[in-house]
């Protein structure tokens, strides 16, 4: 009996220098998971009350972190921010934000409505919505790309200059960015939307719209160390694909280069391809008949350059915010 409880003895100490030193790694790390929790909300405590290149001042009410042991979670009951430099002021309802502690670059979070934004340049938005996901990738040279998806978004556009009132409703909505070898990609996609007027809706049915557009030089506004600098006169881009469908068959397609002068003015050459003519020019005079003449103008050269057909493509030139069809005038783009 004693041999066997001498061969055993061995084994157990082995067990129980096992169990201390597994013990003594889950403190460890329980104590570095708590240091970088608390490091990463004060510094994004820091970075929302103004210590930023951007210098935007946020709040993150009742911030809490949490997401023990696999993943750092941040929850704010309310979150605000103010851009001065941009005049943009907004709030928001509660935020959760969670990432994974092996890839802590990659973060995904939700945000509830109500919200609302108030702009110095004339105008307040009021915004809600069922649900809004969205993650993005952040590095060293700030965000490297991001996605936002939204459904049952309302949002109500108010002038604070002539009171003009814009409401804009949609099912889904979703949009991509990403910083591409300095430059920025850009797509964003919504179906059915409806928009109504000072309470009016627009005579057209549900729109679905998709762009993919690519602004040379401003993948600066996705690294907040130089955001500020970045300038919307002078910009230059393309139009890699735009897409709007009136269903029933009712296409537009939109692509081109263009480019914002230093007046604020758009110039470029915009080729668009229009499949169901007819239905098309039907559909715009149901929701514009004051326009009736210029649309039969317009209706009517897309059929003549298609030779007939109820299929056409067309070149639109925009010089200094004057856009034109051929030798038909569409009007003047006002200066952004």
């Amino acid at each position: 009996m004693a041999m066997s409880t001498d061969s055993q003895s061995p084994v157990s100490r082995k067990v129980v220098r096992l169990g201390v030193l597994i013990v003594l790694v889950i403190a460890v790390y329980s104590v570095g998971w708590y240091f970088a929790a608390e490091y990463l909300k004060n510094r994004i405590l820091t970075f929302f009350a103004g210590g930023n290149p951007a210098g935007v001042t946020a709040s993150c009410e009742n911030a809490d972190m949490g997401g023990y042991p696999f993943r750092f979670r941040l929850n704010c009951s309310r979150l605000s921010f103010d851009d001065h430099f941009q005049g943009v002021a907004a709030s928001f309802g509660p935020v959760r934000a969670a990432a994974q502690i092996y890839n802590p670059g990659h973060v995904v979070w939700e945000l509830d409505g109500p919200a609302e934004i108030r702009s110095a340049l004339g105008f307040n938005t009021a915004l809600d919505w069922t649900n809004m996901q969205s993650s993005f990738r952040i590095g060293l040279s700030g965000l490297s790309r991001s996605s936002l998806m939204m459904e049952g978004l309302n949002a109500t556009v108010t002038s604070t200059v002539s009171s003009l009132q814009l409401q804009v409703t949609a099912p889904s909505a979703q949009s991509h960015v990403r910083q591409n070898e300095g430059n920025l990609d850009y797509a964003t996609l919504v179906r059915d939307v409806s928009v109504s007027i000072d309470g009016t809706k627009i005579a057209l049915p549900p729109v679905s719209a998709s762009l993919d557009a690519t602004f040379v030089d401003k993948g600066g506004l996705l690294d907040p160390r130089v955001a500020q600098e970045q300038r919307l006169y002078g910009t230059r881009g393309e139009i890699r694909r735009m897409v709007v469908d009136l269903g029933e068959g009712r296409v537009l397609t939109l692509s081109g280069p263009f480019e914002v002068g230093e007046d604020g003015l758009i110039s470029g050459r915009i080729k668009v391809e229009v499949e169901q003519i007819k239905a098309w020019r039907d559909a715009m005079k149901t929701a514009y008949p004051e326009q009736s003449d210029m649309i039969d103008n317009v209706a009517n050269v897309l059929r003549a350059l298609a030779f007939g057909r109820d299929d056409s493509e067309a070149e639109i030139t925009i010089q200094n915010g004057v856009a034109a069809l051929g030798f038909i005038p569409l009007g003047q783009i006002p200066p952004l």
